[in-house]
C-alpha cells in the first residue's frame, strides 16, 4: 500500500486527487489528525519509509566441526516508520501555528500511555492500522528549505513496538445443538442461521500474512470446554458456566486473560498446561469441544489479521 504524494506547490486549487492514500494519526488521547487532509493544512510528501516488510532476527546454533548454523527460530523486530509532512496555512500565521502546535501536542508520547494508531486508507476503503508511539522530527528546522512564515515540514517518526500492520477484526460465532452432547463428527456441514455448529474439525481462516492470537467468548451453559489446534496444542476451561455466564479468554500475546463476567478471573479454571494457541495464515482446522451444550451455548472468535506491510 504505497503513499502517493505531492509536493505542496503542486497541489493547485482542487487539492490532491482523490486516489491517494489518506494518513490518519490517532493520538493516545483519541485524537484524530489527518496527515494528508491539504485543506485542514496537512499534507504527506514523498520520502515515507518503514511501511512495508519488517526487520527481522534470527537466532542460530553454531557446532564445532560443522561448517556454517543452523537456525532455531526467527522473529520479526520492532519498527521504526517515517512520514514526511508539511503543515501549512493560507489563512495567516496564526491559524498556522494554531494547526502546528495542535499536531505536536497530538504526537506527545507524555499523554497516556504514549501508544497511538497510524492509519493508511485507500480509496476503495480499505484500510490497515499500527500501533505508535511519536519517537522525533518534529524538533523543527528555521532554515529556508524546511520553514517560512505559514509552512514547516517535519520528517516525523513513530517506533511500533509490534511490527505488524492490523485489519479490520472480525467475529465468527459457533453454536451448540439441542442435547448437551458434548462430541460431533468431524466435517459436519451443519449450519444453525449464520453460525456453525460447535464440535472437531471446525474451519476458520486467518486471512492476514502472520498467525494471529484470538479471542474467545463463551456463552454458557458449559461444563468444560477444549480448544485443539492440531499444529498449536490445547487449553481446557473446567469450569460450569449457567446460560447468564460469559468467559472471555483473550490470547492475544501481552495480554493472554482469561475472566468471567466481567470481573472473576478464570486463571485457576485453565489447564496447567494451556497453550494459548494463534490461528496460522490461510485455513485452520481446529476442535472446539464443549461439554455440558445446548443449543443456547455459543462460543464466539474474534479475530483482528496481522499483516507484514501496510
Amino acid at each position: 500500500m504505497p503513499i502517493y504524494t505531492q509536493q505542496i506547490t503542486d497541489i493547485g486549487t482542487h487539492g490532491p486527487p482523490p486516489e491517494l492514500t489518506t494518513v490518519a494519526w490517532e493520538s493516545p488521547l483519541g485524537q484524530v489528525t489527518i496527515l494528508s487532509d491539504w485543506p485542514s493544512g496537512y499534507l504527506v510528501q514523498p520520502g515515507a519509509r518503514g511501511l512495508d516488510m519488517p526487520t527481522f532476527k534470527a537466532y542460530e546454533d553454531e557446532s564445532p566441526g560443522i561448517h556454517g548454523n543452523r537456525r532455531r527460530d526467527t522473529k520479526a523486530n520492532a519498527r521504526e516508520i517515517m512520514i514526511p509532512i508539511a503543515i501549512y496555512a493560507d489563512d495567516g500565521r496564526p491559524a498556522f501555528l494554531e494547526r502546528k502546535r495542535r499536531l505536536l501536542r497530538d504526537l506527545s508520547p507524555l499523554d497516556g500511555d504514549g501508544r497511538g494508531t497510524l492509519t493508511l486508507t485507500e480509496a476503495d476503503g480499505s484500510s490497515r492500522s499500527i500501533t505508535a508511539i511519536y519517537a522525533s522530527g518534529a524538533e523543527g528546522a528555521e532554515d529556508a528549505d524546511s520553514a517560512g512564515r505559514r509552512w514547516i515540514t517535519y520528517g516525523l517518526t513513530w517506533t511500533c513496538e509490534s511490527p505488524f500492520w492490523l485489519g479490520p477484526e472480525f467475529t465468527r460465532t459457533f453454536r451448540g445443538v439441542g442435547d448437551d452432547t458434548p462430541f460431533f463428527p468431524s466435517g459436519v456441514p451443519w449450519v444453525v442461521s449464520d453460525s456453525q455448529v460447535l464440535g472437531t474439525g471446525v474451519k476458520i481462516t486467518n486471512p492476514g500474512d502472520v498467525p494471529a492470537f484470538p479471542v474467545w467468548t463463551i456463552s454458557g451453559p458449559i461444563s468444560a470446554a477444549t480448544f485443539r489446534h492440531p499444529t498449536g496444542g490445547s487449553w481446557t476451561l473446567t469450569r460450569n458456566l449457567s446460560a447468564a455466564d460469559v468467559a472471555v479468554i483473550d490470547c492475544r500475546e501481552r495480554i493472554e486473560t482469561a475472566i468471567l463476567n466481567g470481573t472473576e478471573n478464570l486463571w485457576p479454571n485453565i489447564d496447567e498446561a494451556a497453550v494459548l494457541w494463534p490461528l496460522l495464515r490461510g485455513s485452520n482446522t481446529v476442535d472446539l469441544v464443549v461439554a455440558g451444550s445446548t443449543s443456547a451455548t455459543t462460543v464466539k472468535v474474534r479475530l483482528q489479521p496481522r499483516y507484514l506491510s501496510a
